[in-house]
């Protein structure tokens, strides 16, 4: 560990609006289930499927119930598949797609409703934040005024470009990754999100199909070539392990309320304040017929707190021991910071939260777990 310790930086993925007030942000049971387009879109994850597969799955979901998808230029033929299968229907759905942080939002968006088949989207996304961020929103901003975009959000920021963001052009929406695992956005997202009205649109509510059927073992997962999930990092190593072994707590739970690990999981994102789009993949009927069985109704308060005890006590807090701190003083300051904040009390989440709040780069509490293994590894901390 020297001096220069090294902290990993692990990178974003790609992944009920605010329309008139169409779904609140600031009530739980008025959450809703929605589409993420990505899987069904057939980029980067495995082998393609044939389109009859995907529009009947896309057809399935109008006719149960779903009416937000959201989608992105990024995903495959995603936004083709869903002008195909919903442009009829069009006034029966909520769409929702993004713009890169390197495009023309305006060029992106025109190329989106050409494979959409609409002369408007409900939502216009910045997919991610890049290094002129305040130009796209600016620019997002002049698309919703002309009503190519009825609604405007941005994904995938930390909590102070949120904050900067919406200062500038008043958004609508803010997507991020949260599931059971992945909670960071409950540290300061989630709140801002729920004190200023924008609504929180949840992805990757499943870990990328790790709370699903396939995992609930202690096997690790194999991935066909082509599939993004064969680099992220929770797929592998210790995270990998911890997250297994909170699998099975999790599916004994899911099991004594005779549900399916996948259904339990999104009920647990369901149940949580603040939700109030629920976005989850689906690449057939079948996908979509399981998650659809987690609209049933709420978690109790009870099962929440067991879920929330599952985590907790695989993924606990840990204690830097005192030749860690001496020897932390030599480090670099974000190193440093973390070395100082792990009391045995304060979560990864809440260590990379608090950094975030007044450092730059923003960092993340994935960032912390990874780099707790190192010193793990090299004796440097406890868990109590």
């Amino acid at each position: 560990m020297g001096g220069n310790c090294w902290l990993p930086v692990t990178p974003l993925l790609p992944g009920s609006l605010c329309l008139g007030g169409i779904v609140s942000a600031k009530e739980p049971n008025q959450a809703q289930l929605g589409l993420g387009a990505w899987a069904i879109g057939g980029s980067d994850w495995g082998s393609p499927q044939d389109e009859s597969t995907s529009r009947r799955t896309i057809a399935l979901a109008v006719e149960r119930g779903i009416t937000f998808f959201d989608t992105a230029p990024t995903y495959g033929d995603s936004e083709l598949l869903l002008g195909r299968e919903l442009g009829p229907k069009r006034d029966q759905v909520t769409l929702a797609t993004k713009c890169g942080p390197l495009d023309d939002p305006s060029d992106s968006l025109e190329e989106s409703l050409r494979r959409l088949q609409t002369d408007y989207v409900d939502l216009l996304q910045l997919h991610e934040v890049g290094p002129d961020f305040e130009g796209s929103l600016e620019k997002l901003d002049r698309l919703r005024r002309e009503g190519k975009a009825r609604a405007i959000g941005l994904c995938n920021a930390s909590a102070s470009q949120l904050v900067k963001a919406h200062e500038m052009v008043a958004l609508d929406t803010y997507q991020a990754p949260y599931n059971l695992f992945d909670r960071e956005a409950e540290q300061r997202h989630i709140p801002f999100c729920r004190k200023h009205g924008l609504d929180f649109l949840a992805y990757r509510p499943l870990a990328s199909g790790m709370l699903t059927t396939r995992f609930a073992s202690a096997s690790p997962p194999t991935f066909p070539e082509g599939d993004h999930r064969r680099m992220i990092w929770w797929f592998k190593g210790q995270e990998l392990s911890r997250r297994l072994e909170v699998i099975e707590r999790l599916s004994k739970l899911a099991a004594d309320q005779a549900m399916t690990l996948s259904a339990f999981s999104l009920k647990w994102v369901l149940s949580r304040p603040g939700m109030a789009v629920v976005l989850a993949g689906a690449r057939t009927p079948e996908q979509l017929e399981e998650n659809l069985s987690a609209r049933d109704g709420l978690l109790d308060p009870e099962r929440v707190s067991a879920v929330d005890e599952a985590v907790f006590q695989v993924f606990r807090p840990a204690l830097a021991m005192e030749h860690a701190l001496a020897e932390a003083a030599g480090w670099e300051p974000r190193e440093r910071f973390i070395v100082e904040h792990l009391d045995g009390l304060t979560s990864c989440d809440s260590i990379a939260a608090e950094w975030s709040d007044g450092s730059e780069p923003a960092l993340m509490g994935a960032q912390v777990r990874q780099f707790v293994d190192q010193l793990q590894a090299a004796g440097m901390v406890e868990f109590r």
